[in-house]
């Protein structure tokens, strides 16, 4: 999501209906990567992983 190659974690969701879900407001980022590429798993950094976690959006910003 950032750039990041340090500390690489493996976010993982249950099901890909799982981003589809009605009456949620825009899906993040994150949550759009994976439906685009039609993948349960997104490799992200610790930091991005900690912040898709706790407030559903990475914390870093692209460089």
């Amino acid at each position: 999501m950032c750039g990041s190659h340090d500390g690489v974690e493996v976010h993982h969701i249950r099901h890909l209906k799982d981003l589809k879900v009605r009456g949620r407001a825009a899906k993040p980022a994150w949550a759009q990567m994976m439906a685009a590429r039609h993948r349960k798993t997104l490799v992200v950094c610790r930091v991005c992983h900690e912040g898709i976690h706790y407030s559903g959006r990475p914390s870093r910003q692209n460089s």
